[in-house]
């Protein structure tokens, strides 16, 4: 019997609150709890079809003794096209995360399940036919909705030193357009991370290996290939407020609707990606309390328009701890 992934999605869903439930049954309430609010602004240059854009999200983090953890968010993203269209985004996640050490490998194994459910509307301006079939009608908005499914599973290793990462993930998106299109798209990435300076120094590298399958083509490939470097800085813990980290990331290659397993996000409103330089830093205001500014600069492609452009984004988000 084969399931579909609205199904494996439930069975998912069902499995992790049955695993809350037992867990929490047993009498141990050690949990740590974060709840983040996100958002970003993001200015399109060059474009042929987009102005701007900007998302706004929220997360809950449940963790429980570093041996269970579950996450649930929503985001919400507007694009505006230059055409006096725009595409609005609404997209949930659930999901959850299973580790335990072993001695054997003197480190921590990790198996996740991360769910995304969700929808995009296109809205552009059409001429109506007018009366009796007349031209010269009235401007009608014209819509076009995808629905998205995806299921992303991963696998990760670090050793009790931290000085060693590893993990590989891969991920099945759906993107369903009754009238428009049908996408499949399949996701393979593997990552390394080394850790120096008494894990104060990462140095992470991931890549991303993806397949399209379209049925009605709007990309020029089918196969895409990126790789993602990330570099964080960690400083000495001290009593708050203090700067806490640095990260820089760049990315070489091609990929679309790329899912980020870190950033619990699905790049599903996004053209090709063909580069990316960005920034980020985070301060700890108070025992409970972090802040993050990120700041990236992305280049596109679009391969209908034959519409290469650049951006940037400007990110921050607001982390609380209880």
């Amino acid at each position: 019997m084969q399931l579909t992934i609205t199904e494996v999605a439930r069975i998912t869903v069902t499995m992790i609150c049955v695993f809350f439930a037992t867990t929490a049954s047993a009498g141990n309430f050690d949990w740590q709890t974060t709840g983040m609010l996100q958002g970003y602004y993001r200015n399109y240059a060059e474009s042929e079809s987009r102005k701007k854009a900007y998302n706004i999200g929220a997360y809950l983090f449940a963790d429980y003794l570093e041996t269970v953890s579950l996450s649930l968010g929503y985001n919400y993203t507007f694009v505006e096209l230059k055409s006096d269209g725009e595409v609005d985004e609404n997209m949930f996640h659930l999901g959850g995360k299973y580790s335990w050490s072993s001695t054997a490998l003197s480190g921590k194994i990790s198996i996740a399940m991360d769910g995304y459910r969700g929808e995009y509307t296109t809205t552009t301006k059409g001429s109506g036919a007018g009366v009796a079939g007349v031209s010269g009608g009235s401007v009608v908005n014209l819509t076009e909705s995808t629905d998205i499914a995806v299921i992303h599973p991963q696998v990760s290793f670090i050793n009790f030193a931290r000085t060693l990462y590893l993990d590989l993930g891969y991920a099945y998106s759906e993107y369903d357009s009754d009238s428009f299109y049908d996408i499949e798209a399949h996701q393979i990435t593997p990552a390394i991370g080394l850790g120096w300076n008494n894990a104060y120094d990462w140095l992470q590298l991931r890549g991303y290996f993806i397949n399209i399958d379209q049925q009605t083509r709007i990309l020029n490939d089918d196969d895409f290939t990126s790789a993602e470097l990330k570099y964080i800085h960690w400083f000495q813990r001290k009593s708050p407020p203090y700067f806490d980290n640095i990260r820089l990331t760049l990315l070489a290659g091609e990929r679309v609707l790329a899912v980020d397993s870190y950033a619990k996000t699905v790049n599903s409103v996004s053209d090709k990606q063909t580069g990316a330089v960005s920034m980020a830093g985070q301060w700890t205001v108070s025992t409970s309390l972090k802040l993050m500014l990120l700041v990236s600069y992305d280049e596109f492609a679009n391969d209908v328009l034959a519409d290469e452009y650049n951006s940037l984004l400007v990110y921050g988000n607001l982390q609380s701890q209880w």
